[in-house]
């Protein structure tokens, strides 16, 4: 099956977690979630895979929770879905509010 790398942004983290619910029901995989504050700094939550269930990926970017506190922090989301999945996940992408990158 081929798969297809996604990079989008959010204001919200939970524009982002939201985001993964949906990517993982059309089997996507990979996902890794980054905060990037105004001046630059990254953090970010480990990188998940499919063979993880779905509640421990989201628990573990829990970690990024603090920065909801910061008006000025961005959300970056990456993951990959299966090639025949790409334009519905970009459409779920954009109808929560984020920008592909």
């Amino acid at each position: 099956m081929e798969m297809q790398s996604l990079q989008a942004k959010f204001d919200t983290q939970d524009q982002a977690e939201s985001v993964i619910r949906k990517l993982a029901s059309l089997r996507g995989d990979r996902f890794r979630l980054e905060r990037a504050s105004s001046a630059g700094a990254v953090s970010s939550a480990p990188e998940f895979s499919q063979t993880t269930a779905l509640d421990s990926r989201l628990e573990a970017s829990e970690e990024l929770t603090p920065a909801q506190t910061s008006s000025n922090a961005e959300f970056t989301l990456s993951a990959i879905v299966p090639g025949d999945a790409s334009d519905q996940a970009r459409t779920v992408i954009l109808q929560a509010g984020g920008e592909i990158i």
